[in-house]
């Protein structure tokens, strides 16, 4: 069995790396694959820098489609490994659609991922979640324990919410982003300030997002601007992807030149 005490002591995500432990030691005992819940992707990859050293296991990522947001890990013993796209075959979720009149009342992946979570869904069961215009939104989520969810009404606010959960062929799963690089010049590193340049978003409706929780920074949600941000940062934000800080340098003007990696 892994010794949990030892990785746990110096993680930053001890929740996190309890339950990869966890399936490690199913993966160990029964020699299957086995998944976490879903979790930032960010903290996926940052987690799996604390079990390299683990040379019995091997682990895969992977959130439903290239880019997602929130990913899940596999674990599997090194003399077992399936192949990576029968895993994603074999991923365990289903889809999930949450049909409305959001016309005239907005609403972000946040409220609809608090709409599943007060009506029974544990928040690592829910992958990632997207608008689909003014008509509601679409997701995925664990495929265990949902039948209490399938053809219910709801209420988001004072919209009436219909939910169904789907095959993941019925969905409009988001377009993978390309990568690139993007140069900037800005008066602080302040998260404001190199979020809206690096997502092309006014300062003023960065601010707002933030304030509504719907950014994060390393896999956990900000809700103050005036966070000042580090090389190797990475932000998330609803709908518009990552950003990853590469470069920081003060210019003789005091101001800074930024490099970012937008995916």
């Amino acid at each position: 069995m892994i010794d949990l005490r030892e990785l746990l002591i110096n993680s930053n995500y001890k929740k996190e790396v309890e339950e990869l432990i966890n399936i490690s030691n199913l993966a160990l005992k029964h020699w299957e694959t086995y998944w976490t819940g879903f979790y930032s992707t960010y903290i996926c990859e940052e987690i799996l820098k604390e079990f390299k050293n683990l040379s019995d296991f091997k682990f895969f990522i992977y959130g439903g489609y290239t880019s997602a947001q929130r990913s899940r890990i596999a674990c599997f013993r090194e003399e077992n490994i399936p192949d990576k796209e029968e895993l994603k075959e074999r991923f365990p979720v289903k889809g999930i659609q949450m049909m409305g009149n959001f016309l005239f009342d907005n609403a972000t992946q946040d409220d609809f991922r608090s709409l599943l979570i007060k009506n029974g869904l544990n928040e690592e069961k829910i992958g990632d979640i997207w608008n689909i215009g003014d008509r509601g939104a679409q997701g995925l989520i664990d495929n265990s324990n949902i039948e209490d969810l399938n053809g219910k009404y709801f209420y988001l606010r004072d919209v009436k919410v219909n939910i169904n959960v789907v095959s993941l062929d019925e969905l409009q799963i988001p377009i993978g982003r390309k990568e690139r690089f993007i140069k900037t010049v800005e008066a602080s590193t302040r998260i404001d300030a190199i979020a809206s340049a690096g997502f092309r978003i006014s300062r003023t409706k960065i601010i707002e997002k933030i304030e509504n929780g719907m950014l994060s920074l390393n896999g956990r949600k900000v809700h103050k601007p005036t966070i000042n941000l580090r090389v190797g940062d990475k932000l998330n934000l609803e709908n518009k992807g990552f950003i990853e800080i590469l470069n920081l340098e003060i210019t003789k003007r005091e101001r800074w030149k930024v490099k970012l990696l937008r995916k």
